[in-house]
């Protein structure tokens, strides 16, 4: 078993999956894009070593890491460098992927999830990984779904949020001091709740009115101030877990959220991008690296963000004239550039335009065209890249086998 963070995931609304965050418009569509070939990929989500697409009809795709059967395929147990098909699962609208573990939201607002249950992630009691996917107990009418490492996260209609799985750092947000919960909880103080992305042992709710409220482990600033003191940095005394939400102090009018490892992001209504938390890499993106940073600050060099992801330690922003760009982390080529250099500011992701969902997964990313293209770099140890190899990618490279992209190349 890996523990390794996965990024935020997108919500329905939405938002999928250690990945994409809808911002306050979408990327503009090149005029030379015909309507329906955008549609051969609805939604694209990713786990700490996986990748998924879901499709027009539901169909959900995957690839990479297998080893607690969360690629769903019910075949061996071991990696797939290009995507296979979930078996046994309706018609999804969404996926989420968790450290091991997989989630997906269906039409009829129900949560199905497989892989790795050694933390109750799957909250069926069994405490045992299975490859087929089953129906989370007692959650209906649910609008969007989330992951961490080992825990899960859901929306439900009416706007309040639940939560299952480990909660060694106070992750569920239910107050409670139980180790893990093998059931769907409600989080305590939280409603209007419009998105959730999770990190590591953290998590962070979008409230309606362009609030963002944090929870869980705190060792590096990740809850953005709160327990933090006035500074909010480890290096002046330490800060605080908390087992229930708070609200992130100066962050108003953001549109969307994303979760890195330790590190969150918010992007606001006027397409800026602010980040706190963990900074060893340059993550933060304001060009001075720091260890950690309990504050919000603006990354640097961005304007007109229409979407926001991340990774473990690297972070990416989609604008509006559809280009990605990076920052953080880089040695497994997480950013894209064609280099294996970490940036504290951001940089362009090679090649790719025409971008209308950017995702982040463990030490990946995927880019989703308007053409239909699906596109990915960074590492690929266990085929997650889905390009039918295993081998680093520090520029995007072509996933293969799904509708309307073609079979491979390079930008």
């Amino acid at each position: 078993m890996r523990l390794v963070a996965a990024t935020g995931v997108l919500f329905a609304a939405v938002l999928a999956g250690f990945g994409l965050v809808v911002g306050p418009q979408a990327a503009a569509k090149p005029a030379a894009v015909p309507d329906g070939h955008a549609n051969s990929i609805v939604r694209v989500a990713a786990g700490a070593y996986t990748g998924y697409a879901v499709l027009p009809d539901g169909r959900v795709r995957a690839w990479g890491d297998d080893l607690e059967g969360q690629i769903g395929d019910s075949g061996p147990w071991s990696s797939r460098t290009e995507p296979v098909e979930v078996r046994g699962l309706p018609a999804a609208v969404l996926v989420a992927g968790g450290g091991n573990s997989s989630y997906a939201l269906l039409r009829d607002g129900r949560v199905w999830a497989w892989g790795d249950d050694s933390q109750a992630e799957l909250a069926d009691r069994r405490f045992t990984a299975r490859q087929t996917p089953r129906p989370v107990p007692t959650l209906t009418t649910v609008k969007g779904i989330a992951a961490g490492a080992f825990t899960a996260y859901a929306i439900v209609a009416g706007g309040k949020a639940w939560s299952w799985g480990d909660n060694s750092f106070g992750q569920l947000g239910t107050g409670s001091s139980a180790v893990v919960s093998t059931a769907p909880r409600e989080i305590v103080g939280l409603s209007d709740v419009v998105a959730i992305r999770a990190g590591t042992s953290d998590a962070y709710a979008l409230l309606s009115d362009g609030t963002v409220w944090v929870w869980g482990d705190n060792s590096l600033g990740q809850l953005g101030g709160a327990g933090c003191g006035s500074t909010g940095s480890r290096r002046h005394g330490g800060c605080r877990d908390s087992g229930v939400p708070h609200q992130v102090p100066g962050l108003v009018g953001i549109a969307a959220i994303a979760a890195g490892g330790d590190s969150g992001y918010a992007l606001g209504r006027d397409g800026t991008v602010w980040a706190w938390g963990d900074d060893e890499f340059g993550e933060l993106g304001d060009g001075v690296r720091t260890f950690d940073q309990g504050v919000p600050v603006r990354v640097k060099g961005l304007d007109h963000v229409v979407a926001i992801a991340a990774g473990s330690c690297s972070a990416y922003a989609l604008l509006r004239n559809g280009t990605v760009w990076a920052w953080g982390r880089g040695d497994l080529g997480q950013l894209g550039d064609g280099s294996a250099a970490s940036r504290s500011l951001p940089v362009r992701v090679r090649g790719v335009t025409g971008v209308r969902q950017v995702v982040g997964g463990g030490d990946m990313a995927f880019a989703l065209e308007w053409n239909g293209s699906l596109w990915s770099w960074g590492a690929n140890s266990l085929g997650q890249l889905g390009n039918g190899s295993e081998a680093i990618q520090d520029a995007p490279v072509r996933v293969l086998g799904l509708p309307g992209s073609p079979h491979s190349g390079k930008p």
